[in-house]
């Protein structure tokens, strides 16, 4: 990649890094540490926008203390533009339609480009659901950003169709898999019966759903990883005690997951989360080479291929949870083909792909044109 347009360019990344170990922490911290962005001469700064270790709630209300680091994170963000050329704003979509908002009027005051990637799939939804003065608040401020990067396809056509955000700014970047991680499927796998899930343990991700389906079949058993959202933490201990084939595992070290997930032969994710996006974890299992029993929720389907990279199941349904292993048990050969047809999936969601040749030159370009004195008119390079 050249450097003539994005010498001394120097981007501020806005975002929650780890703890608590979680998706959206994870990306961000995979982000900044992305080869990409010095070999396109770019420098990062960044602002960690973290709550702490503890897991939230979806729909959780904001309470004071909220209010205040969204306060400090602003008032951060605003001594840091003089010395950034472009913003990047990676956050939920409460975040975007709080805090966000004092960032982006900032860097409108400032004249510096803005690129906001929201998590998950919910923005459009969350924007229908403020009051009416707010949404248009927060809709102008967004229609005035460089661009808004949206996780899914689903999400992108929503905020253009049902948001009113203008086409030309709007732009699908999905969530990615590191350089150099990802590993072919190993020929001739068969399935064992070893499930693995990965992820925050929240009652919405799923996981009681799990216990039922598979606690009490032995041909069948499944670890946990995962930091504990305190209001499910006994109840899961509870629900678990006296089946040896459920063990709680701890939390997965950031950067682990691929190399833990192939010792398992498929990831469980019958999610029901009402932020949810393209899981990360996904695109992590078929990186380490197994396929996915996920739910038919939002836009999941659009990464989980039915029969092909996994299986899908429908919402809060335990027996079709168990229908999907023993389907997979049943066809050694079918399962040797999800493998395979997993990894090569995958490929089009690696960090050169997502980060080397749609990001960082949609972050040049917008640099360039800021030196230039001109106003992007799409976030395309």
């Amino acid at each position: 990649m050249s450097n003539e347009h994005t010498a001394h360019t120097r981007a501020l990344l806005i975002g929650p890094f780890p703890p608590p170990v979680g998706g959206d922490t994870v990306l961000t911290a995979n982000l900044s540490r992305s080869r990409f962005w010095s070999e396109g001469g770019i420098v990062l700064d960044r602002v960690d926008t973290s709550a702490g270790d503890r897991v939230r709630l979806p729909d959780e209300r904001l309470g004071p203390g909220d209010l205040l680091r969204g306060a400090r994170i602003v008032a951060l963000v605003a001594s840091k533009l003089r010395r950034s050329d472009v913003v990047l704003l990676w956050c939920n979509n409460r975040f975007v339609v709080t805090a966000g908002l004092g960032i982006m009027l900032c860097c409108r005051v400032a004249r510096r480009p803005l690129f906001v990637k929201v998590f998950g799939g919910y923005l459009a939804e969350r924007l229908a659901r403020l009051s009416s003065p707010w949404r248009r608040f927060a809709v102008e401020l967004l229609r005035g950003v460089d661009c808004v990067f949206a996780e899914t396809k689903a999400l992108e056509r929503e905020l253009v169709a049902g948001a009113g955000l203008p086409a030309g700014r709007v732009a699908l970047l999905p969530n990615y898999i590191p350089s150099g991680v990802a590993a072919a499927a190993s020929p001739g796998r068969r399935f064992s019966g070893k499930c693995v899930f990965f992820g925050q343990m929240k009652r919405e991700k799923g996981i009681f759903e799990i216990v039922e389906a598979i606690g009490a079949r032995e041909a069948f058993s499944c670890d946990f990883y995962g930091p504990f959202a305190e209001r499910d933490r006994r109840a899961f201990h509870e629900a678990i005690s006296g089946h040896p084939n459920l063990r709680y595992r701890g939390v997965v070290e950031p950067g682990s997951v691929i190399r833990a997930a192939r010792e398992y032969d498929v990831l469980l994710l019958p999610t029901f989360h009402p932020s949810e996006g393209y899981p990360a974890v996904i695109l992590e299992a078929y990186a380490a080479g197994i396929p996915v029993v996920a739910t038919r929720w939002r836009s999941i389907p659009e990464i989980v291929i039915d029969g092909e990279t996994g299986l899908l199941v429908s919402v809060h349904s335990p027996s079709e949870i168990i229908g999907a292993l023993d389907a997979l048990r049943a066809a050694p050969g079918r399962y040797e083909t999800m493998c395979r047809k997993a990894s090569e999936f995958v490929r089009s969601f690696s960090e050169e792909e997502v980060v080397g040749r749609m990001l960082v030159p949609a972050v040049a370009a917008a640099a360039s044109r800021r030196r230039r004195g001109r106003r992007s008119s799409t976030c395309r390079p």
